[in-house]
């Protein structure tokens, strides 16, 4: 689970920034419902995330977008650059720092770094050095020692020391591949797809979980067909004329899902999920992830979880985040600012607000300094509409209107 993560100069997170899961001290509403305890630790189930459009709120996903790049496709050689994304093409290095509970344990991965070299790095387990990197002093296990000489510059030790079966780097390494989980709402990877047509219990789930939702959707299926595709495709100029070809065609297997209706009491018809309602889709792609994922200690990833969906469409996924929720996290971002006002606790609510030169302030509801928030009754969403908060899409009608050429009152 996640406890917490930093990053600076990262996206339009120019200073140093933290986003925690921790539960806000001496906060009790919603403990039983809205929290996991594990161990000594007290960490949240949810997390919602409002702000502006293009504030940020996206970026906070974007971090572990990243940070599952760099781990799942180490640099060949020193020829290859280490990805970046840095706060307006800053050459400032990248910094992350996440810590995270595990088989019991309490893991912290930090690194900074850029585009040509890892500057520091380091992987503790309770509070233990696994190894650690500060420039070219290298620390390793013992039965790594012999091999440091070969470690590149830009080459991440958590990766080395992963594939030499260093235990806790092997359980770290698995948290941040597997236990991370950011689904796509626009499509279902391939291995969802594959897990959906082998495994019958997902499939059975799913369709259940559909029809309780008040989808008419008898049966989902996983088709294959085969298409054809270009083999390359290739950018050439002639004369300053830029001209796209494409290989010859070949075959390639594409898998899709048709979802079954009925029409009526005895009939039925078939629909790709392509030809499916937005809200269909959001919903089908969130439950199959959410299915397959929901026991086993996952931290959900979800931008904005509510697009195209019904208000109690909403209120069921916010039950199943934390009162029916007993081993995941969810962290979401939405612009439903109802959902403030719907069982959740301050340290819960999240902002995002960009300053006029572009860099974004994530705070806590909890960091602001009222004795009322504590109080179940407390109402955030018409005070957050009042502006309290900040974090708010700040509109110039009259500059809109005379674009238009239209008058304003």
């Amino acid at each position: 689970m996640l406890i917490s993560v930093e990053v600076e100069n990262f996206r339009s997170f120019y200073g140093r920034t933290v986003f925690s899961m921790e539960t806000g001290s001496r906060l009790r509403s919603y403990t039983t419902t809205n929290t996991h305890r594990c161990k000594s630790l007290k960490l949240l189930k949810s997390a919602f995330i409002f702000g502006g459009n293009a504030n940020g709120k996206t970026n906070v996903m974007s971090i572990f977008y990243l940070l599952k790049a760099l781990i799942v496709h180490p640099t060949m050689s020193e020829l290859e650059g280490l990805i970046t994304d840095t706060f307006a093409g800053d050459s400032r290095p990248t910094y992350f720092l996440v810590t995270f509970f595990k088989n019991n344990k309490i893991f912290t991965y930090e690194l900074k770094y850029d585009e040509e070299h890892v500057i520091k790095e380091s992987l503790l387990v309770n509070d233990r050095v696994i190894f650690s990197r500060n420039n070219d002093e290298v620390v390793l296990p013992e039965s790594l020692m012999a091999l440091r000489a070969t470690i590149r510059k830009n080459q991440l030790l958590l990766f080395f020391a992963q594939t030499n079966n260093i235990l806790e780097a092997k359980e770290a390494y698995e948290w941040f591949v597997l236990d991370i989980v950011i689904p796509n709402t626009n499509e279902i990877d391939l291995s969802i797809l594959k897990e959906l047509k082998q495994n019958k219990e997902l499939k059975k789930k799913l369709i259940s979980f559909l029809q309780a939702a008040d989808f008419n959707i008898l049966d989902v299926d996983v088709r294959e067909r085969v298409t054809k595709v270009p083999s390359t495709v290739s950018l050439t100029l002639d004369n300053d004329n830029p001209e796209l070809k494409a290989g010859e065609l070949v075959e390639r297997k594409v898998a899709e899902i048709y979802c079954t209706h009925q029409r009526s009491q005895d009939d039925i018809f078939v629909l790709n999920l392509s030809e499916e309602s937005a809200g269909t889709k959001i919903f089908l792609i969130l439950a199959t992830y959410i299915l397959r994922d929901f026991d086993r200690n996952t931290v959900f990833l979800i931008d904005e979880f509510d697009a195209s969906l019904h208000s109690k469409l909403t209120e069921v996924l916010l039950k199943l985040f934390n009162q029916w929720n007993k081993k995941s996290q969810f962290i979401v971002t939405t612009h439903s600012f109802d959902l403030m006002d719907k069982n959740l606790r301050p340290d819960q609510i999240y902002f995002v607000e960009k300053d006029r030169f572009g860099k974004s302030e994530l705070y806590s509801l909890f960091d602001f300094d009222d004795i009322a928030l504590k109080r179940h009754d407390y109402k955030y969403k018409r005070r957050y509409l009042q502006g309290i908060y900040g974090a708010d899409q700040i509109i110039n009608e009259s500059a809109i209107a005379e674009t238009l050429g239209v008058d304003y009152e």
